[in-house]
């Protein structure tokens, strides 16, 4: 019986032993188990770290220097719900990347093209913005200074400014561009906008420094000298039609009337450069005032004739309703208020000759 129990004994201790041998087997186990849990979460950890690290760095990259506040209410809203719009898909693009671990596949690829694609809409929305402000500063500056021309020609422009300067953004495409919608001046929008060409005052001016030295030159114009007058005005009125049409509607010559001129009229630069050229022929001269004697030995000048005539009134010379007068061998049209001096040709000469109102041509005339 003792044999027995000592071998119950024995083979207790032996499972216990076996127990504990399984025990701790299943530890290590567990443990082992748990330490790799706790690599793979903090890979996981890290791996999302660094996708928010690369995503955010994707994000930096998407600037947004667009100042809403300077814009009406209603363009407020307009552009900061265009740019939410493009950062928030530019920001799926950007963690979509970031999970990406081959940076050099196609798909990588795809989203980078997707938020260059963002930013190059950004920039030119950006851009535009800023042409729309500089472009209704200059154009209510050259309006309220009245230097536009009037020309056929600039009706679209003067009409799209307007627009632009007093009515909200229509809408932003998807490429940034700034648009506009009217049923007279049509869909146009800010990138392919030009401004209205200006009157030709500064090519006027440079007519009259020609015009002005023949004045007082005496004797006739050579053969050479008009041909050279005549190419200095034909590079002048030049090619380009803005020059023209100015010319014919804004009166920038004042001594000119080019009213019954058409613009599109494949002859009227011709017409105009004739005209012009016709006038300085005629003002050679103009001003030389010489003092023949008459048959009697009496002074003839024009001196001795305004003093003949000191007491008689400029309206002596004048025919109700008839704008063409002569007085002292000189012949004026009556334009309003105005007076313009004309040459041998009926035209207005050039390099002077316009009075402004009745009084300035009696001093000159000694009336």
């Amino acid at each position: 019986m003792a044999r027995q129990r000592g071998s119950g004994i024995v083979e207790a201790a032996k499972g216990v032993s076996d127990v504990q041998g399984k025990f701790q087997n299943l530890g290590d186990k567990f443990f082992t188990g748990y330490e790799k849990s706790l690599e793979a979460k903090k890979k996981r950890e890290e791996d999302n770290k660094a996708i928010q690290g690369r995503a955010n760095s994707l994000m930096d990259s998407f600037t947004n220097d667009i100042d809403v506040l300077k814009f009406k209410p209603e363009d407020q809203t307009l552009v900061k719900n265009k740019v939410v719009g493009w950062r928030n898909e530019y920001a799926e693009a950007a963690n979509a990347a970031s999970k990406l671990e081959d940076k050099t596949g196609a798909e990588y690829q795809s989203y980078m093209d997707t938020m260059n694609d963002i930013k190059g809409r950004m920039s030119n929305l950006s851009n535009n913005i800023n042409n729309l402000a500089a472009t209704k500063g200059e154009y209510g500056k050259n309006i309220q200074a009245g230097h536009y021309s009037s020309a056929g020609n600039n009706d679209m422009a003067l009409h799209q400014g307007l627009i632009m300067t007093e009515f909200p953004i229509g809408s932003i495409d998807d490429t940034g561009n700034l648009m506009w919608s009217d049923e007279s001046a049509g869909d146009f929008n800010m990138q392919d906008y030009q401004l209205p060409f200006e009157k030709a005052n500064g090519t006027a001016t440079k007519l009259d420094e020609i015009a002005s030295p023949l004045v007082n030159q005496k004797g006739p114009l050579t053969e050479f000298e008009k041909e050279r007058i005549t190419e200095q005005v034909e590079n002048l009125v030049g090619s380009n039609p803005n020059v023209l049409q100015s010319f014919i509607a804004d009166g920038d010559l004042k001594q000119f009337n080019f009213n019954d001129i058409d613009p599109e009229d494949p002859d009227a630069r011709d017409i105009v450069v004739s005209r012009l050229t016709q006038a300085m022929f005629d003002a050679k001269g103009s001003g030389v005032v010489s003092t023949p004697k008459s048959a009697t030995g009496g002074d003839t000048s024009v001196s001795a004739q305004k003093l003949l005539t000191a007491t008689n009134n400029l309206d002596k010379y004048i025919t109700a309703g008839v704008g063409a007068f002569r007085i002292l061998n000189r012949d004026f049209l009556k334009k309003g208020d105005v007076y313009v001096e004309l040459g041998n040709d009926g035209l207005p000469k050039l390099g002077g000759g316009t009075y402004a109102g009745k009084a300035e041509l009696q001093a000159l005339l000694g009336l």
